[in-house]
């Protein structure tokens, strides 16, 4: 059988690039001033700095939130991939955004635990029954931030990519595109690009076991709203105006178990535990025969099938 040629489009580097044109320039600028105008627009209603926090660092990503949904729409070769997002394609439910708040949970506060334990850092509790409806507020435009970055890394990029290469591949490209766009936070080590990385790789692994992103926005939502509005510590450089737990700053330690800058994604103890839930998802799929999934591409799979098809159209 002869091997089709690769579309220019279907290469990793065009992708790419097409990822960060759009999602760092063409949809960066309105984020951007969106946000501005957001936080100006809250500041002069005297909202609280908590309300003004989650106005400034988290709602302006509904841009690239309905600017992935925009992109896909307008070109044909990307359509398909909208599928992957709605309600009932694969294991997408509310079950699994549940599921994977928790697992999210679990992940990031055994990272604390540890923290905790081992004397890094102090964090006291600061909770009020007023305070519900912020939290709510605050766990939306989370879901909202998290769910645009798995829908770029682990909807567009890793459906796009798997179109010629195989799904490690995917996961890989899409893993590391995943570190890159968090390149210029604050306080970004080596050892937390290798923890966002590891983590892209783990998100990868758990929407491709549960055949769902939803589970891995859950998961990835989870995290976030875990450590910046239940723990009050930092995430990816961003530290909440107001959480369940206080953090008392002043007595934190920087070590390979937390960063004062970046938190528990600065520490070991988060590289491990993406390790643990990709390591739980490749047993699961061991389990269930699903390894070779990995090494095929979505073009080797076509070609399989009408291949085996034929063969038993002849029989």
């Amino acid at each position: 059988m002869q091997k089709k040629k690769t579309s220019i489009k279907d290469r990793i580097i065009w992708i790419t690039l097409a990822l960060i044109i759009v999602y760092m320039f063409i949809l960066g600028i309105p984020e951007v001033i969106f946000g501005s105008l957001v936080t100006k627009a809250f500041m002069a209603a005297g909202a609280p700095d908590a309300v003004i926090f989650v106005a400034e660092y988290y709602i302006p990503t509904v841009i690239p939130f309905l600017g992935i949904l925009i992109y896909l729409a307008i070109f044909k070769k990307n359509r398909p991939i909208l599928k992957t997002f709605a309600y009932g394609y694969g294991n997408n439910n509310f079950k699994n955004i549940g599921l994977g708040l928790l697992v999210g949970f679990i992940m990031n506060g055994i990272c604390i635990m540890i923290a905790i334990l081992h004397q890094d850092i102090v964090l006291s509790p600061s909770f009020e029954l007023s305070q519900i409806p912020f939290y709510i507020f605050a766990l939306f435009f989370v879901f909202i931030q998290s769910a645009s970055e798995e829908m770029w890394c682990r909807g567009f990029m890793y459906e796009r990519a798997n179109v010629h290469y195989p799904l490690w591949v995917a996961m890989v490209a899409n893993a590391v595109i995943f570190g890159l766009l968090h390149i210029f936070n604050d306080g970004i080590t080596v050892q937390a690009m290798i923890d966002l990385i590891a983590c892209g790789v783990a998100f990868s692994l758990a929407r491709w076991q549960a055949k769902s992103i939803w589970f891995a926005s859950g998961i990835h939502c989870g995290w976030n709203f875990t450590q910046n509005f239940i723990f009050g510590l930092p995430n990816s450089g961003l530290v909440s105006q107001q959480a369940i737990f206080h953090l008392d700053a002043a007595n934190a330690r920087n070590n390979i178990f937390y960063d004062n800058t970046f938190g528990v994604e600065g520490g070991i103890p988060a590289i491990v535990m993406e390790f643990v839930l990709g390591g739980i998802c490749l047993y699961l799929a061991y389990k269930a025969g699903r390894m070779g999934e990995l090494l095929e591409s979505k073009e080797s799979k076509e070609s399989k099938e009408a291949y085996n098809g034929g063969n038993s159209i002849d029989q």
